[in-house]
């Protein structure tokens, strides 16, 4: 049964007072509570009304200003039927893909927050198992926060949606190896966030995503900065899932910069700071990536172990997390001397990459597949993919892959 906040906890919400994980729950809760909506439209009428005195007298200041915005702004998403916002996105996509954005443009009823965050929701389920639909769904949740009426909804939650549309389109170019446009998308995201208010939810999530590009670019120092800004922001409104979440990030981001030793600790405490029942997926991150650390660390008959008593997680994974499980079994099996098994694993990895379109990692998976290689006798087989390879880290800017690609095509 679902426990519905009390008056108390609706007046701090409208006034803006609650903490970031407090208000996302509230959000949470109004977005299909009718009743509740109600309550908190009436307890809104009556602080608007109380600002509106504050404004006759000597006292009035911006901050009495931002609240009353606040009043109508929060609300104003709920009036939307979240059953009809459904039917929207259906008809949305019903339409040949060329057809869509020219739907958005021209017809009002697609000018709708709620079918935005629908979009940016459908995004984020598909990072992990359909990259080119979780681009296909960010870029019209963009779409549609050009249009989103700001005499309805109110500057601030249009510029907040923004930046969230950009943010979510940003780590879908992330995802499909589009750094350069991932940057941009990225940019433009910062950019409605310091419109909007600077939110600190939406802080948040703009830190881990710009933290995972930073991480994928080789930028280590800066995703750890970045990662540890939202670690201390997710502290401070008390939510542990988020600061779990974040962990995980740090941690897989010491352990890709060579820092196996400190990332595994970071690991273990980010996975016990999370709700497993809010985010099965981030189990199999958390855990998949401390096996992986603990192989690269000098220990991979343990890995081994590891992985076998968490198969239980690689139930029901999307593609592409399946792939990244199937890679580490790949990886442990090299590392244990098991070339056979490693080279046709990796090479099965090879494969659902390529056809996911997921550049960077067909780049790392195939320059562990020519290891394998190397290592095993097949020198000419390694240089035949590492000949390969090099061209293609170049062109997505994979600096670093590259130099290690060209030391490994000399040793071959």
């Amino acid at each position: 049964m679902t426990d519905h906040p009390d008056r108390e906890t609706l007046k701090r919400f409208i006034t803006g007072e609650q903490s970031s994980g407090d208000a996302r729950r509230t959000v949470q809760h109004l977005s299909f509570c009718s009743d509740c909506r109600d309550r908190a439209d009436e307890i809104s009428t009556g602080q608007a009304l109380r600002l509106m005195d504050s404004w006759l007298s000597p006292s009035y200041d911006e901050a009495l200003d931002r609240a009353a915005e606040r009043v109508v702004e929060r609300l104003a998403g709920f009036a939307e039927d979240p059953r009809s916002t459904e039917g929207l996105l259906t008809e949305l996509l019903g339409e040949a893909a060329p057809g869509r954005r020219h739907r958005i443009v021209n017809d009002e009823k697609f000018h709708s927050l709620k079918l935005c965050q629908l979009l940016q929701s459908s995004s984020r389920k598909a990072w992990a198992s359909a990259p080119s639909m979780a681009l296909e769904m960010a870029d019209l949740a963009v779409e549609v926060t050009q249009y989103l009426d700001t005499g309805r909804y109110g500057t601030v939650v249009v510029e907040d949606a923004r930046a969230l549309a950009w943010s979510y389109l940003g780590n879908a170019f992330r995802i499909g190896s589009d750094y350069r446009r991932a940057e941009q998308a990225l940019e433009q995201a910062w950019s409605h966030h310091v419109r909007a208010g600077e939110d600190a939810y939406t802080e948040t999530e703009l830190l881990v995503l710009t933290a995972s590009l930073r991480r994928d670019q080789a930028r280590y120092q800066e995703a750890v900065q970045l990662t540890d800004r939202a670690i201390a922001l997710y502290r401070e409104g008390q939510d542990s899932h988020l600061e779990g979440a974040a962990l995980i990030l740090k941690g897989l981001t010491l352990g890709q910069d060579g820092r196996s030793r400190e990332a595994i600790p970071l690991l273990r405490m980010g996975l016990k700071h999370i709700d497993p029942q809010k985010d099965p997926r981030l189990v199999f991150a958390g855990r998949h990536n401390l096996i992986g650390f603990v192989s690269e660390s000098g220990a991979p008959g343990k890995a081994f172990e590891l992985l076998e008593k968490n198969r239980h997680l690689h139930q029901d994974l999307g593609r592409m997390d399946l792939a990244r499980a199937q890679w580490l079994e790949g990886k442990i099996a090299n590392e244990l001397g098991r070339f056979a098994k490693a080279k046709i694993v990796l090479d099965g990895v090879r494969e659902s990459f390529l056809d996911l379109q997921a550049g960077a990692e067909f780049f790392f998976v195939s320059l562990d597949l020519a290891r394998v290689y190397s290592q095993s006798g097949s020198r000419s087989q390694a240089k035949e993919v590492l000949g390969e390879l090099i061209p293609l880290g170049e062109g997505l800017g994979l600096s670093k892959g590259v130099f290690l690609a060209r030391l490994l095509y000399e040793k071959a």
